[in-house]
């Protein structure tokens, strides 16, 4: 049998597997998929498997990770994601280095690691995969700003860790083939500089080609409107940033999850219609489901099951290193922002951000990527204590946060909350199917009496709906002070761009426009201070009404639409002759006022 065929056989294995698992985990048991997964690939690790699995580094790497990291980027709420960035860069990038300093220290002394192992087994292990977490946290409805610090931390300390990662292990491998030590090639303090410019290329490089290639999708589909050429033009962005970053050394997940985060935003393409939107989530999500299926029966599966019973105290205590290390950083570095930030990160979530710590597939694919690298002996004991922490953090963490987001007492949305949401995406899925049968219709691809067929039910479904979200709105205080934040957020942060536009047009003072945009980012503040905040009467400084009085004119609110403004006639004698002592020209002058 050739090789593709026995590929494809592997791979429909791994799907029967998670069948299984599926059927037992909706019918017979309360476990979370992707821990059931892991159970059933261990099972047939330690029973023998009738087909051979193969799975390399560069098959998690450069295929599953793109779809993972991309469906992510579209599904995360931008707007929380901007609020939250400093939170997320800092935990990311900071807390990354400072949890891999903290086991590689530990590494030396408790596992006997030389400095560059231990380095690299920090860089290796730390990296987190919150897929079973997020899942619970969607279960139970849980805050929106905690479900991006964990998502969000995770997607950017992937690449911070495949940075040092690729550091750490090109040093140790031209070391092994010079037969030299490592302190002979590169000193601490040049390695910590390399470090550095590669995280600093990773972040700035990956968000700029993300950020151009996830603008021009945006604006391509937009174009077009068309789902199918919508889904290709996504997945050329998505895998073609990630190879081209990853062949320019540097970081392909930077570089995806901003294209990603760009084009969900709607940058460059707003005009993206409601069906093209849907079909671009329903297919990443379908391939993101897909990967992870593929990727965790074959963690279970490559689980060398004898390796880690052999090794199983020294995997016990590095998964209590991992976890402490964790620790240490999450509470003292968040102690340190809830100095700085408007709105603190509470102690509770700082809980959930340290139990929300699995490691998994970046890590596997890391450590696979050792194994294939590099033969010294020392590998086999590096690959079972990643192997085991994998394991642990999975079934323990993952198993269990439901209940300790239980125990936290974390408010999750409320049942009238989430009835809302329903209401709203269901009338979302209703006004795409009305607009795509009016499309068919003026392009004459079906007849008037067929349109009338298929979309009466849709609008009759469509009064329905919205009938139903005034009541709840009227009858849910709660539920309207929410929404009406996040409309409130929307609209102020769609007034800052378009002043901001016309600040870099030129159309606007410096000094004008920038009072103009720090009144909208105190008003954006507001919100975050008050939670349940309206849009705030813009009475500041650079209030429009007010200023109206310095060149004689009044605002008559509630006059005929001719009478409307009225002038001052002694105040305007005064700017008059205000303005023919000014040496600036007409077209000054009528700015400045």
């Amino acid at each position: 049998m050739g090789g593709v065929e026995s590929q494809l056989i592997g791979v429909l294995y791994l799907f029967a597997i998670a069948a299984v698992v599926g059927v037992v985990a909706a019918r017979y048991a309360r476990v979370q998929y992707t821990t059931g997964l892991l159970v059933a690939g261990l099972a047939v690790s330690v029973l023998g498997s009738p087909v051979e699995v193969t799975i390399t580094s560069e098959v998690i790497l450069l295929v599953i990770l793109p779809a993972l990291i991309f469906d992510d980027a579209i599904g995360i709420d931008v707007e929380a994601f901007r609020e939250n960035l400093v939170p997320v860069l800092a935990l990311a990038v900071v807390g990354m280095l400072v949890s891999v300093a903290v086991v590689a220290v530990v590494g030396q002394v408790v596992f006997g690691f030389p400095l560059a192992l231990a380095v690299l087994f920090g860089a290796i292990v730390m990296p987190t995969d919150p897929v079973s977490i997020l899942a619970v946290f969607d279960d139970l409805g849980v805050p929106e700003r905690l479900t991006v610090l964990v998502e969000g931390e995770s997607l950017l300390n992937d690449g911070v860790s495949i940075v040092v990662y690729a550091a750490v292990l090109g040093v140790v491998v031209e070391a092994d083939e010079r037969a030299v030590a490592v302190t002979d090639l590169v000193s601490p303090a040049g390695f910590l500089a390399d470090v550095g410019v590669g995280i600093l290329v990773a972040l700035v490089g990956g968000a700029a080609v993300g950020a151009a290639a996830g603008s021009l999708a945006s604006t391509l589909i937009a174009r077009v409107d068309d789902r199918l050429t919508a889904v290709v033009v996504t997945l050329l962005v998505a895998y073609g940033v990630y190879l081209i970053l990853d062949l320019l050394g540097s970081s392909g997940v930077i570089g995806t999850l901003t294209a990603g985060l760009v084009l969900a935003s709607g940058h460059g393409g707003a005009d993206i219609s409601r069906e093209t939107r849907y079909s671009i989530d329903v297919i990443w999500s379908y391939a993101a489901f897909v990967g992870n299926t593929v990727l965790f029966v074959a963690i279970g599966i490559l689980i060398p099951f004898d390796l880690l019973v052999r090794n199983l105290p020294t995997i016990l205590v590095a998964a209590v290193v991992v976890f402490l290390a964790r620790a240490v950083v999450v509470y003292p570095l968040v102690g340190v922002l809830n100095r700085r930030l408007v709105v603190p990160i509470p102690r509770r979530y700082q809980h959930v951000l340290t139990w929300s710590g699995i490691h998994a597939s970046v890590s596997i694919a890391l450590v696979l990527g050792v194994a294939e690298t590099i033969t010294a002996p020392v590998t086999e004991r590096l690959s079972a204590l990643v192997f085991g922490v994998a394991a642990i953090t999975l079934l323990v963490n993952g198993s269990t946060m439901g209940w300790v987001v239980d125990r936290l007492g974390i408010r999750t949305t409320n049942p009238r909350q989430r009835l809302y949401q329903t209401l709203v995406g269901r009338r979302n899925g209703v006004e795409a199917a009305i607009d795509t049968a009016d499309r068919l219709l003026e392009a004459g691809d079906i007849p008037r009496r067929v349109h009338e067929d298929v979309i009466g039910a849709y609008r009759r479904e469509r009064a329905d709906l919205n009938a139903a979200i005034d009541a709840l709105l009227e009858t849910s205080p709660e539920v309207r002070r929410h929404e009406r934040r996040i409309a409130t957020r929307r609209v102020l942060r769609a007034e800052y761009e378009a002043i901001d536009g016309a600040l870099q047009r030129g159309e606007v003072d410096r000094d004008v426009g920038e009072r103009l945009l720090g009144d909208v980012e105190r008003r954006l503040d507001r919100t975050r201070h008050e939670p349940d905040a309206a849009v705030p009467s813009p009475a500041s400084s650079t209030d429009w009404r007010a200023r109206l009085a310095t060149v004689g004119l009044s605002l008559d609110v509630g006059g005929n639409a001719d009478d409307s403004v009225s002038v001052d006639t002694d105040a305007d004698a005064d700017t008059d002759t205000d303005t023919d002592t000014d040496t600036t020209g007409p077209e000054d002058s009528d700015r400045s006022a």
